[in-house]
């Protein structure tokens, strides 16, 4: 009961705001949080100001940011760094070619990583050696100092040959405060600006947990693996008790910090083993006055796994340090096989934590306020959201998953029922834009239906679908205005996280709960209670199949929800300049978004979305369209008539009168008159009578008028026919 509350919310009406009134929020809220760090003290106490706003996508959070950032420029660049952050290089090179739009006179730039083509030739990385920067990162100190340049054990200036006009290195080398474009990759690192400035604002575009979250193992074996030598005497049994309380009680599933603490440690000797780790460990030692065989050399020969399973001992032992009681929802044993052996490691669940020491500005159409809690603690949550102004239909009966789509024996017929939708779609849009968006493997499917060629790549899947632009669910999808001018999309299925992946994100978000987050290995994930938001306040009731831990939900609605309405998003429905048209193909209800119609798959495939009666009409068309191959050409409308008229489609008295139940005879007159005007038939309405008398018969011919009657003495020659009713 209490998870199907927890689901309910999603058939709620969030607190619409007109456009209008929503941007003006944005300016004032936005506007005051950018003025308010223009005066924060440099070493405030404790962590700075942190704002997350749930902003509907076509608002202009990104935008309205930009604006603000520019109209204080001059006073945050007067006591710092501000930092943009955006989730990949390529959004980050567009919100700084648009501040250079509004702000060409404020110092900005584009940080770029060492694996990012250079801006001027394309064909080259910034770093002529990143993939050896990349093999080394967390085996030394720094980067930079071990491959690039540095001090070496005298004091002296060395740098690699390659340091000399490095384009990466140069943005180290830009003097002065800036307002810095970056990825989320930043978010964990220290970026390239001048260090004799602090941060005094850090922007974040989009959700950011992902970037955070950080899933590792060590295996059993190297856990427990003999300490090195120099360990204190006093640590080993310490030691030696601290492994073996810690698999013990993972084996059991017991309280872990309880567990290791009933026993006789303390947090300060757990303290003290994770403080042991780490000087236990030899970094890989490297200098820029090697050359890069030197240098390939040591990396080859250095001895990372012994390395990297110290570094997880000492992150499992400071984790258990940090609580007295409790589950520890941050540890897990697991069991895989390898190389035909089952081997067991203990599952590491984290979130690295993000920089507190200035003010942080969120911008999240998809803010979750649990999440957002637990990875950036004490941020305040304001949510400013604006009805979709489109014609929003949704099917209501299928999922549309990849195994649905997929089957080697049904899946063909299924994918070519969606290519129909699609092709009507195309049609209806007249040439104004269809955006198509799917997993990959669907898409790939359907460009081989459609082709006959099986896509090679990511470049295949993006070829024109029937005139519609397909695009696959992801990350990719966040941010990107490319299709705010498109006319429709087309949305196929949904992005469904496996349940082993969504758990571990749990986990890592989740992981200092006091209540455990119980796995869910018991087959298909349940079907819960909720309700589809329509756009007239209504709330039909759905099934949605989620994990019964309410974290757990939410970490799958995150990946699987808001992938669906990110891409429905880069339409940019908020007050849009043309009519637009969303067509869901999945029966997932979207939280906070409301549907015009909901209607069946089978419905929508034939073209009847509007269609009063859908049911009614697929039968009775298909038993009008079997009479078009006899010579019978009409039928009465009494449940008797049916039967007798059409026994193959009505094979008893008590089929037709199932069929006629909630089906007065004005309705099925009107349902008739509709199926022969989408299949171009003629047909007229008569009254049947017997020669004695009584009431008329409602009877259908698919004949015209002056032919009606005549048709009417073959069918039935023992009654009277006149038009009409």
């Amino acid at each position: 009961m209490k998870e199907e509350t927890t689901l309910k919310t999603i058939g709620n009406v969030p607190l619409w705001h007109n456009p209008a009134n929503a941007r003006e929020m944005l300016d004032q809220i936005i506007g005051g949080f950018v003025e308010a760090a223009t005066s924060v003290p440099e070493t405030p106490e404790g962590d700075c100001a942190a704002l997350a706003l749930k902003v509907t996508a076509g608002l202009g959070k990104t935008a309205t940011a930009l604006r603000m950032i520019a109209r204080h420029g001059g006073a945050l660049l007067a006591r710092g760094h501000v930092l943009f952050y955006v989730p990949t290089l390529d959004l980050a090179e567009r919100a700084h070619r648009e501040f250079l739009r509004v702000a060409p006179d404020i110092p900005s730039r584009v940080i770029r990583g060492r694996e990012a083509l250079r801006p001027d030739d394309r064909s080259r990385q910034m770093c002529e050696n990143s993939d050896l920067a990349k093999k080394i990162a967390g085996f030394v100190p720094s980067v930079t100092q071990a491959l690039c340049r540095g001090t070496d054990a005298d004091g002296n200036f060395v740098q690699s040959p390659c340091a000399s006009g490095c384009p990466y290195l140069e943005q180290k080398d830009v003097a002065g405060p800036r307002v810095a474009f970056l990825s989320h990759a930043y978010l964990t690192m220290h970026p390239p600006i001048d260090d004799d400035f602090p941060v005094v604002l850090r922007v974040v575009d989009e959700k950011i947990w992902p970037t955070l979250k950080r899933i590792t193992h060590i295996s059993v074996e190297d856990f427990m693996r003999a300490p090195p030598s120099g360990v204190d005497e006093d640590l080993l049994d310490a030691l030696s008790k601290a492994k073996g309380l810690v698999v013990d009680g993972l084996q059991r599933d017991l309280p872990l910090y309880e567990h290791l603490r009933r026993d006789g440690l303390t947090t300060d000797s757990i303290s003290r083993l994770a403080d042991m780790e780490r000087k236990s460990r030899t970094h890989l030692e490297l200098s820029p006055a090697q050359d890069i065989a030197a240098k390939k050399f040591r990396v080859t020969t250095f001895d990372s796994r012994t390395f990297l399973a110290s570094r997880r001992r000492q992150r499992i032992f400071s984790l258990l340090s940090e609580k007295d009681i409790g589950r520890c929802n941050i540890l897990r044993l697991a069991e895989a096989t390898v190389d035909g052996t089952s081997r067991q490691s203990i599952e590491i669940f984290t979130t690295e934590d993000v920089a507190r020491d200035a003010p942080m500005l969120l911008l999240d159409a998809d803010a979750d306020r649990e999440i957002t809690e637990r990875v950036v603690p004490g941020a305040e949550v304001i949510a400013i959201e604006s009805p979709p102004d489109a014609d929003i239909v949704q099917i209501k009966d299928l999922t549309l998953s990849n195994t649905w789509l997929l089957d080697e024996e049904k899946g063909a017929g299924r994918r070519a029922a969606v290519l129909g939708i699609l092709k009507r779609e195309v049609s209806k849009a007249a040439g104004e834009g269809v955006l198509l968006v799917a997993t990959k493997a669907v898409l790939g499917a359907l460009q081989t239906d459609v082709t006959g060629r099986v896509p090679e790549d990511d470049h295949g899947l993006r070829e024109p679908l029937l005139g519609a632009v397909p695009r696959w669910f992801g990350p990719r999808t966040q941010g990107v205005n490319d299709f705010e001018d498109f006319a429709a999309i087309v949305v196929v299925g949904r992005l469904q996280p496996h349940i082993s992946d969504v758990e571990a994100s749990a986990r890592a978000i989740f992981g200092k709960d006091p209540l455990p987050i119980v796995s869910h290995d018991r087959g298909p994930l349940p079907a819960l209670k909720s309700f589809h938001l329509m756009s007239d306040g209504s709330d039909p009731p759905a099934n949605c199949h989620t994990h019964p831990d309410r974290r757990v939900h939410a970490a799958i609605a995150q990946t699987r929800e808001c992938a669906t309405l990110q891409a429905i998003a880069r339409l940019r429905l908020v007050a849009p300049v043309r009519s637009k048209r969303v067509v869901i193909l999945s029966s997932l209800p979207l939280p906070g978004f409301p549907v015009t119609r909901l209607v069946a798959f089978n419905q929508l495939a034939r073209g009847l979305e509007h269609e009063p009666d859908p049911a009614g009409f697929i039968r009775m068309e298909a038993a009008l369209r079997a009479l078009r191959r006899r010579p019978v050409c009409g039928t009465r409308l009494s449940a008797g008539g049916l039967a007798a008229d059409l026994p193959r489609d009505f094979k008893s008295d008590e089929a037709a009168k199932r069929f006629r139940r909630g089906r007065p005879t004005d309705h099925l007159v009107s349902l008739c008159g509709r199926v022969s005007k989408r299949n171009g038939w003629p047909l007229t309405l008569l009254a049947l009578r017997k020669p004695g008398g009584g009431h008329p018969i409602p009877a259908v011919v698919l004949s015209p008028p002056e032919d009606a009657l005549k048709q009417a003495q073959r069918l039935w020659p023992d009654m009277q026919a006149t038009c009409g009713t």
